[in-house]
């Protein structure tokens, strides 16, 4: 019997933890045989401020997958967000060494050279994303390897993070016995899970509203063109609840998960003082005294400027595509917060374009259990780690730093870039 091929992927968000467990197929198309969640409190917007319950919640979701999965892991692909993430555009050129045909090594010596750029002391690069090639004086060229000519360039997009950030990160899943594969970028992999290949190829802005950030991510002819984190995500949504109907935190979180359900038309609450409501709500009876039914109006005029403030910081981040001139000219919301009704109505009022929910829908297995916008990055994660399992980039452990990171490339830099003879 051939060994299974099996991989897994780790969200560590700011509201919870979820470990994906697939096997890959023959043609690198995967199955979800686990899926493990666990309630996360250790992180704030994306970034470890609680090593010992981010291990514990990693624990636990892993655990779970691997019952499910029957089969247990030893690593993972981790997906990394938050307000540290931060990308730009970059450029690199190379003399083809043979001028007859353009090689594999000639490919990865531009994109080396397009590496070599400043980059601060307390910053790792995640991901180099090639987004065209151009081969003497022909543009737009997805592949050149096997082509003829004697000039090779490359435009990449970078996507780096704070080192320290990275390493509390990393540092987690070991404490809780993984070993972390690679770094992905989490609107990436959500684009990877959500997208469709006709959406890739035109201007697709994809929005994620995880818990404790919104991530952006722009696809553009089959490649990433543009990503931004933004500090507002859920539980912002949880917040103002809990502000607006004088509930408590974990009460807000579980009406705003029901209020996700677009068939109910009021919700039962659990009120600390429900003699204080106003008229709006509408009383169960006798012997309930702490519970109170509210109307979807009443949260839906609590959600919505909320909602309007997450699609108006969008809107300031994709005018950064004016200089990329690249025009979106459709959005797919996913994340948990995107299952809230209207917020495809307010995203299209805002930002002026289509709008629609994106559901993992590519990956095979337990696809009814995990056909949710919760479990987008997730998926996301092992799907892209399958495409792309020859990784140029390794992660940063929990015990290196930059000075080792830049010895590495130091040394990448002189065997590959500068040719031998």
């Amino acid at each position: 019997m051939p060994e299974r091929d099996i991989i897994a992927g780790l969200d560590i968000g700011t509201s919870k933890v979820c470990a994906i467990i697939a096997e890959r197929g023959q043609f690198g198309e995967v199955n979800i045989i686990g899926v493990g969640t666990s309630p996360s409190h250790g992180l704030k917007k994306g970034m470890v401020v609680n090593l010992d319950k981010t291990v514990q919640a990693i624990t636990v979701a892993v655990d779970s997958a691997q019952r499910m999965a029957g089969v247990p892991i030893e690593s993972v692909y981790l997906g990394v967000a938050g307000g540290h993430i931060s990308s730009f555009n970059s450029h690199g050129v190379v003399a083809v060494t043979n001028e007859n045909e353009i090689s594999e090594r000639d490919v990865k010596r531009v994109i080396d050279a397009a590496k070599v750029v400043a980059i601060p002391n307390d910053r790792q690069i995640i991901h180099v994303l090639p987004r065209d090639f151009t081969v003497d004086s022909c543009r737009g060229i997805k592949d050149p390897e096997g082509m003829a000519g004697k000039r090779l360039e490359v435009l990449v997009h970078i996507v780096t993070g704070a080192v320290a950030a990275l390493q509390n990160m990393v540092k987690c899943v070991e404490r809780a016995g993984l070993v972390v594969e690679d770094l992905i970028l989490q609107p990436i992999a959500s684009c990877t899970s959500v997208l469709t290949v006709e959406e890739q190829e035109c201007g697709t802005v994809l929005v994620d509203i995880g818990g404790g950030t919104t991530d952006i991510a722009v696809t553009f002819e089959g490649s990433i063109v543009y990503t931004a984190v933004i500090p507002v995500g859920g539980d912002h949504f949880t917040q103002d609840l809990a502000f607006g109907l004088r509930v408590p935190f974990a009460e807000a979180e579980r009406l705003k998960l029901r209020y996700g359900q677009p068939k109910l038309k009021t919700y039962s609450i659990e009120h600390p003082a429900a003699s204080a409501i106003s008229s709006e709500y509408d009383y169960p009876g006798q012997g309930f005294s702490n519970l109170a039914e509210v109307q979807r109006d009443k949260i839906a005029s609590i959600v919505k400027p909320r909602a309007e403030e997450v699609f108006l910081l969008v809107k300031k981040e994709l005018t950064n595509l004016i200089e990329l001139g690249i025009g979106p000219i459709q959005c797919v919301l996913t994340g948990g917060a995107s299952q809230l009704p209207e917020m495809e109505a307010f995203g299209q009022e805002i930002l002026g374009l289509p709008v629609r929910i994106g559901s993992p829908e590519s990956a095979g297995g337990l696809t009814d259990y995990v056909n949710s916008p919760i479990y987008a990055t997730a998926i996301g994660l092992v799907q892209y780690a399958s495409k792309n399992n020859q990784q140029s980039l390794r992660p940063v452990s929990a015990g290196s730093g930059f000075w080792a990171d830049l010895v590495v490339r130091v040394k990448r830099w002189f065997k590959d870039f500068i040719p031998l003879d």
